[in-house]
């Protein structure tokens, strides 16, 4: 195994348990090689072993602080079955995240169990270079004959690891809420991590108009018509919004409700509704990152505040807007300061009632404070 220096400043993150190689940590930065497992050195002295990998966060994860440790099939079972262990009282859960990347100690992937079928998703393609050394690690504790499926990064369809595909759609029953899956497509369909937003959403739905901005994924549309909503409205820039919201809405026997989907820009639709005088009691709103729509991009870092601000003027006198994020650069403390821009010119009271956290099958890395899968917050407007 190749042994790479790292600087003095590095070594105490690692220790501290911090699981994210930078090019920065690397005294040479030529000794990058994507791919590669190497022992992480400071002045001869071993600190981790690790694995390089291209990727959107660092070059690379730590794998174990333990010099002697030896990375085979036995090391990643020992991952699993504490993985296993710990979710313990989601076995009755129809879908939830049983491996959970760096927060299960081995950044890279994440397992999803959906009706006993299992989705492993690879973040890169370094670690997918074990992937007969992980499966057969995943076998010692799952056992064998497991379905297994794979979905890699920019690729549409889901592989067959071992099993069979799913003769049909696979249903998640989700408090008392049926969410279609199609397990042969390797895109998220339903984000699991929206769990406890769902419940929330069908808790507090009854009589109320919804809108929802983004993210056909959370599912909030069907948990609220569900939950007793009158109308709601739904505005994506993607044609895939339309497709899941109406997919959700004939699982559960909703084709006639009230609900309407714009395929627009979402600044677009709020400066419509603003001028028409729409009001909203519940307005989510779930933007990515980045996207560019039919006229204009989105970017979170920049736009976040007057998106907020535009929701603050289709709301009423004890409306809730509920605005989140998983992008994992974009911190609670980003959110509250992006909120309190947007409320800034109001003249309204704006009230930050609620925080939302991923549900507990999301572990995190505590030493990582961006892995965790979900930050939201909740806006009562007075």
């Amino acid at each position: 195994m190749k042994r790479v220096q790292i600087t003095g400043k590095s070594v105490r993150k690692f220790e501290d348990g911090y699981p994210i190689v930078s090019l920065t940590d690397l005294e040479d930065r030529q000794d990058f090689e994507d791919g590669a497992w190497v022992q992480l050195e400071n002045h001869g002295h071993f600190v981790a072993t690790a694995y390089f990998a291209k990727q959107h966060r660092g070059i690379g994860y730590v794998l174990s602080l333990r010099e002697n440790e030896a990375i085979d099939e036995r090391f990643f079972a020992s991952k699993f079955r504490a993985a296993v262990a710990k979710r313990s009282a989601f076995t009755d859960v129809s879908a939830y995240r049983l491996f959970n990347g760096s927060g299960d100690n081995l950044g890279g992937l994440v397992v999803d169990v959906y009706n006993g079928q299992f989705v492993f998703r690879w973040q890169n393609q370094a670690l997918k270079r074990q992937a007969k050394l992980i499966y057969a690690g995943f076998e010692r504790v799952l056992g064998k004959g497991q379905t297994i499926l794979a979905a890699t990064s920019g690729q549409e369809k889901m592989q067959l690891v071992s099993g069979q595909f799913p003769k049909s759609v696979t249903s998640v029953l989700e408090n008392g809420v049926t969410y279609p899956v199609d397990l042969t497509i390797s895109r998220q369909q339903l984000a699991l991590e929206f769990r406890e937003v769902r419940d929330w959403v069908k808790q507090t739905s009854q009589q109320k108009r919804l809108l929802n901005l983004f993210s056909a994924e959370t599912g909030v549309v069907t948990a609220a018509m569900l939950g007793g909503a009158i109308e709601a409205i739904t505005v994506d820039p993607t044609n895939r919004a339309t497709t899941t919201i109406q997919a959700q809405l004939a699982a559960n026997n909703l084709d006639q409700v009230a609900v309407e989907m714009r395929t627009m820009d979402v600044p677009n639709y709020l400066d419509y509704a603003i001028k028409h005088g729409l009001t909203f009691d519940t307005i989510t709103i779930n933007p990515p990152a980045f996207i560019r729509g039919k006229k204009r991009a989105f970017t979170l870092e920049q736009d976040l505040p007057a998106l907020v601000a535009q929701a603050l003027q289709v709301a009423q006198n004890g409306s809730q807007i509920l605005v989140t994020t998983t992008t994992p650069t974009y911190s609670m403390k980003r959110l509250k300061q992006a909120v309190s821009d947007a409320t800034q010119n109001y003249t309204g009271h704006v009230t930050a009632s609620t925080e939302f956290h991923a549900p507990a099958d999301f572990l995190q890395n505590n030493a990582d404070r961006h892995s965790e899968a979900l930050r939201g917050l909740l806006l009562i407007v007075e």
